[in-house]
């Protein structure tokens, strides 16, 4: 398989996964910033020499809230 198709089928799972669980009320927030699945994954594309490193938030019966995408430096 090509590097840019596996790239884009990258993206796309990504982006299905952010959007299941945006579905299921967690919240997504890219840089400190609320965001939506389609902007963290055009982010990611873009700053492909830079990591993002996704924080997985939970409240006190340890049930998913918020995704936290930030920039590790």
């Amino acid at each position: 398989m090509e590097k840019g198709k596996r790239r884009d089928n990258t993206d796309a799972r990504l982006k299905k996964m952010l959007m299941r669980y945006r579905n299921k009320g967690v919240k997504i927030f890219l840089e400190g910033q609320p965001s939506t699945p389609q902007e963290v994954v055009e982010k990611l594309m873009v700053r492909e020499d830079q990591v993002f490193m996704p924080d997985y938030v939970t409240d006190l019966n340890n049930r998913l809230v918020q995704i936290r995408y930030d920039l590790v430096k």
